[in-house]
């Protein structure tokens, strides 16, 4: 009796969400946990808003999300979440290259982020920063 057995990447059934103009940063993050979850990519705050509305409720695990983009930065896109209850559902992981002291206020101040990430950043560092985030959000 020959058994073949399947060797396709089973995926959780959440979904990491990467927003972020950069193709470099999209494909790293997407190398980083496409085993473990199934990767969506927007390339601007836009498109990013029209996933999310068509997602399941709870299907979504993180979202990393770049602030300098065209269309609609990523500011837009926060206040679009925080509009409409998705920070406080989703976690969201801002990945910028925006060290401003400013700007960092301004997250911390006006939006339930998970966290904050700046560019550039390791493997290593993409993968704690989310990893703790899911699992604190998730406590």
């Amino acid at each position: 009796m020959d058994t073949k057995i399947s060797l396709r990447p089973v995926f959780n059934e959440k979904t990491i969400l990467i927003v972020d103009d950069s193709n470099l940063t999209r494909n790293l993050i997407e190398r980083v946990y496409k085993e473990q979850y199934k990767v969506l990519m927007a390339a601007d705050g836009d498109q990013a808003m029209q996933i999310i509305d068509v997602m399941p409720e709870g299907s979504i695990a993180t979202i990393l999300l770049d602030l300098n983009m065209p269309n609609v930065n990523g500011f837009g896109v926060l206040d679009y979440f925080r509009e409409k209850g998705y920070l406080e559902k989703i976690p969201v992981v801002i990945i910028t290259g925006e060290a401003n002291a400013s700007v960092i206020e301004r997250i911390k101040k006006g939006y339930n982020v998970a966290a904050i990430l700046l560019k550039p950043f390791s493997v290593q560092q993409i993968d704690s920063t989310v990893t703790k985030a899911i699992n604190e959000w998730n406590k």
